[in-house]
Order: C-alpha cells, then structure tokens, then sequence
C-alpha cells in the first residue's frame, strides 16, 4: 500500500476540500445567481473584490499542486510506479510495464485497456446477439405520462435501489475498504487485475487468481474486493471477480443491456486470454448477480455449470413490496421497460446443470424473513415445472410448495430412492437425449411421480441457515447436479456390486441433511 509522505498528504488533504467546497459552491450557486439578477445587485464595484479572491484561490491551488508534486518526487513507491508507466510507452517493454503497475494502486481511467470485446469474435457464444432487442412499441397518449414518470424514476433512484453498489455516495464511503480488499486478494492470492472494455465501450475492473489445474470460476454480484470470491478461493478455485458497471471502478450503469455486454466481455476474456474451455467454466451469481450470471450461460449453454444464490425469479415482485400499491402500474412499467429481470423466464433459455441456495433467513428477496416467500422457491418451482412438466403437475407443484414453506435441512434421501430416481433419468437420457423440457413422467403413477419430484427438488436445491449478507460456507459450494451419463440398469435385481458402491460414494452428500 502507498503512504503518501507527510507534504504530499497535506496537499491532498487541502486540495480535497478545495474540491468539495468548489463542488458545494457550484449547486447552490444558482440561489445568488437568481437573486442578483432580480434584484439588479450586481454593479462594476463587486467585479474587482470576485477577481481577488478568485485569483487567490488558483495560488493556493498551483502552490499545492506543486508541493504534492516535489512531494512524490521524493517518494520511492512513486518513482518505481513512474518507471513502470514508462516501461508500457514501448511494445517491448510494455508486458513488463504492466506487470510491475499491477503492484500499485490508482485512478482506474489511467488504467491500460487489457482486452477489448469488440476485436474477438468467439464461435463459442452461439451466435446471439449480446444487446437487449429492442422491439416495436405501440406508443398510446394514455400512458404516456406514465412512461414519462417510469423512465424518469428507473434512471434517478430506480436503478440505484435494484444495484445499491452503483451509488456514488456507498462507494465514497467503501473506497478505502475496496482499496484494502484489492490489495489483500494480490499479497496473498498473487491475484492479477485488468481492464476490460465491453461492446458498448464500458471499461470493467475485474480480478483474476490463478488456481490452475484445479477449475474456473466466474461471476460476482458485489464488489469483488469483498464479495463472494472469497468462497470458491477457498477451495483453491481459479476465480475470475468482476465490478458490476457502476460498481467500483467500472464504468457505466448496471442496465439490462450493458450488465450483458459487460459479463459477454469478462466470459470472452476467460476462453480468448485466460485460455478456458467453456466446459471448465462455473457461473456463480450472488443475489441481483444471477441475472448477469443466466445470461452467460444462454449464451455460452457448454458451461459446466450455474451456481445460484439468494436469487429470485423476477425483480417485479420485490419492486412491488417495497413500494406503495397505488404505484403498482408505474412500477411494472419501468421494470418491464428498463430493467426487466426475470430470472424465470431467462433460465428456459439454459439446459445445462443449474444449482438453487436459499437463505432460510433471507431478508432481502423475502417478506419479513418469511421462508415461504422467498423468491429461490418460485425460482426453483419454474425451472422444475418447464424441465420435468410431466413430472411437475399441479398435485406435485402443491406438494413441493408445501416442503419449501419450512427449511429442508432434516430431510434425506435414502439409496435406494437416489437409485431408482438416478436410473430413471439415466435410461431416459440415453434414448430421448438431454434436450429441454424432458418427456420423462408421462404414465407414471401419483406416488411414483411424487417421489421423483422430491428427488428433483432437493438434487437442484439446498438450504443455508443465514441472512442475505453472508459468506457462503465452502462445504454448500459444490458443482450442479446433473443427471449421470452411463446407463442404468433395468431393475435392481440386476444391479451389480460395482454400481451399488458408484451410488453409495455418488449419494454421500444427498444421504445426508441437505444443507
């Protein structure tokens, strides 16, 4: 960490407060502005003394200016990160330039742009289109002051309230917090940092620690100097953390459109300069982080997998509950206008292997810490319903409400319930495939159908006893079930020693409480 010496800090300090009185004077200086000019105060005689006192002020702020200068001249930290500058003037030097930069700290605009989206073209995202499609509106006089009220409310606190991060204010006061946690994840993970510049031109301050040969994480909700990067470090993990736009020192807003642009550029950057396979890749998305999360996983659908926690199914509903009622149509509008979050109807776009965490405390995506609102329920209900549709009908929907309407810690499967569960989806697989939604379950009895339907739910759920603000525990980070590739065999009565002691080592975690 640089100190500044002792002439530095104090200009800093003074330059601050020159700042912010500068800043005060100009938003409240209409108020004068107004009142000279309607009650003709000015006169030639108040030009001279505005003058004085003006010319005085760029004194002291060029005599500061130079004292911080001669003060970092002095310093040995800063002459090392001058040298370092200079080194990335030269194609030859510049790689070397920047390695020695990554062991300071400063203004991330003067940041060097590390990878740029708009010059790698991957054939691993499958050809979508990255961008929110803007369809045809049908423009109605009724609604439009509705629109006007909408759009004006979603751009000043709308968005702030949904990506709390993105306040100026909230990352004034954690800068030095942020700053610290950068500096402890380089010392002690060898972490390196970059800028990543999306297709919309949004810069991305993201973090990258190498745990190579063990697997590759990627995604973050909050701020990666003190999000959830901790829990999959933990278990020696290669993580790749990212700022939200608005978040930190990336640039932007945290709107639908540029939240995919900006994690299309941070998944890019892990496959064409990290050098990951798609199928190495685990999205893990933490809270509001589960949108961005989702839709890199429809646009690149072979990754291993997609790590869900403390998400909901669409940011309607928590809009809704938390503010008035008479403000219903209002807030509908600007959700579905400009900040459509609606996890639920994103997750159909994605077959691969999905795993649901829900705080049993939560108080955030629930109301008043009531565990049968939480919105992971209506999340988990919608991907089980259109994945297993003839699994999940209406008695089996009822059944798994009531389950989730209390925690699910104390309940277990048994082996043979894994093993009949498992081998029917086994056969399945390997003669109708792994295409979304599954056909499996048609014909099936009451009691059979129920059985699988609890089996689906705890293999795609677990609980955590824990509010919203919490590190997840690294025993409840684990991969996303999906169903075995081997097939099964037909009955038990031909289950050989060998697939008994696959299930039993496969069943150790499901034989236990879920947690």
């Amino acid at each position: 960490m640089y100190k500044p010496n002792g002439f530095e800090n104090v200009s800093d300090q003074m330059l601050s407060t020159l700042s912010l009185m500068w800043k005060i004077t100009l938003f409240v200086s209409c108020l004068p502005v107004a009142l000279v000019y309607t009650y003709d105060y000015f006169v030639i005689k108040v030009i001279p003394p505005i003058v004085t006192i003006t010319a005085g002020i760029s004194l002291i702020v060029v005599v500061l200016v130079i004292v911080r200068g001669w003060g970092r001249k002095q310093s040995p930290s800063y002459r090392r990160m001058i040298k370092a500058v200079e080194l990335t003037k030269s194609p030859k030097t510049e790689e070397d330039g920047k390695r020695a930069l990554r062991l300071f700290d400063f203004e991330f605009s003067y940041w060097k742009v590390d990878f740029d989206a708009k010059r790698v073209q991957s054939n691993e995202r499958m050809g979508k289109d990255v961008g929110v499609k803007k369809g045809r509106r049908h423009f109605r006089w009724t609604i439009f002051p509705c629109q006007i009220i909408a759009y004006l409310g979603i751009q000043t606190f709308g968005i702030r309230m949904a990506y709390p991060g993105c306040l100026k204010l909230l990352e004034n006061y954690m800068r030095p917090i942020l700053v610290n946690g950068r500096a402890k994840l380089i010392a002690e993970t060898n972490a390196q940092r970059f800028k990543i510049r999306t297709l919309d031109y949004n810069e991305i301050d993201s973090i990258f620690v190498n745990n190579r040969g063990k697997s590759m994480n990627e995604g973050n909700a909050s701020f990666y100097e003190i999000g959830i990067m901790t829990t999959p470090l933990s278990l020696k993990y290669s993580v790749l953390g990212w700022n939200h736009p608005g978040f930190g020192c990336s640039t932007g807003k945290p709107f639908p459109a540029q939240e995919k642009h900006a994690v299309d550029a941070v998944v890019q950057f892990a496959i064409c300069r990290l050098g990951f396979r798609v199928n190495e890749i685990v999205l893990y998305g933490f809270g509001i982080g589960g949108f961005s999360s989702l839709w890199a996983a429809t646009c690149y659908p072979a990754v291993r997998g997609v790590i869900l926690d403390a998400a909901f199914d669409d940011v309607l509903y928590l809009a809704q509950l938390r503010l008035p009622q008479c403000l219903s149509g209002i807030v509908r509008l600007a959700i579905r206008s400009y900040c459509n979050l609606h996890n639920a109807e994103l997750v159909r776009k994605y077959p691969g292997p999905i795993s649901l965490i829900r705080r049993t405390e939560d108080e955030v995506i629930a109301n008043e810490k009531k565990i049968k609102t939480n919105r992971v329920n209506f999340l988990a209900i919608s991907i089980l319903k259109y994945r297993y549709p003839n699994i999940f009908q209406l008695p089996q929907i009822n059944r798994c409400t009531k389950q989730l309407a209390k925690p699910l810690l104390n309940r277990t499967l048994t082996i043979a319930e894994d093993y009949l569960c498992t081998s029917r989806l086994i056969n399945y697989a390997s003669v109708h495939g792994r295409k979304c939604p599954f056909g499996i379950g048609e014909g099936y009895t009451e009691e059979l159908r129920d059985r699988m339907a609890d089996f689906l739910l705890r293999r795609h759920m677990r609980d955590f006893k824990s509010t919203h603000c919490t590190w997840l525990p690294a025993e409840l980070f684990k991969l996303p079930w999906n169903i075995p590739g081997k097939k099964a065999p037909t009955s038990t009565e031909t289950v050989g020693k060998d697939f008994i002691k696959q299930s039993i080592k496969r069943s150790k975690i499901a034989i236990q409480p879920i947690q």
